[in-house]
């Protein structure tokens, strides 16, 4: 399982070389700023295995997979055989001009890494 930590303003997630996932939690811890809702009741819901995700246009979209042709091309085959059987997300940053960079990671794993992030983005302001 993948590690998250708080370098402020930017998240380092082990085992994400594009930074698709820090990016990914950055902009889903910052959503307050756009529906007024709490990220500690707010993400849960969006993240949950019937969860509509994240959709920020022209700049990041976060949503289940549910067959295989969610899953980008550019990620393989490995991941589109296990839509059947794992619950998971895919993390898609877009770049006006670049070609977007993805991730996939399984909604357990997704779900802890927000619970990690928020709680070090709370225990730093905390403080």
């Amino acid at each position: 399982m993948r590690t998250v930590r708080l370098e402020s303003p930017f998240y380092n997630v082990s085992d994400d070389p594009n930074r698709v996932i820090c990016d990914f939690l950055g902009f889903a811890l910052s959503l307050r700023h756009l529906s007024g809702r709490r990220p500690a009741e707010e993400l849960p819901e969006l993240f949950s295995p019937t969860g509509r995700g994240m959709r920020l246009p022209d700049v990041f979209v976060a949503y289940r997979a549910e067959e295989p042709d969610d899953i980008p091309s550019e990620l393989g085959e490995q991941f589109a055989d296990e839509v059947s059987r794992k619950e998971l997300w895919v993390l898609t940053r877009l770049q006006y001009g670049k070609a977007p960079d993805s991730a996939v990671v399984d909604g357990p794993e997704l779900r802890h890494l927000l619970v990690e992030a928020l709680a070090q983005r709370t225990a730093q302001t905390a403080s």
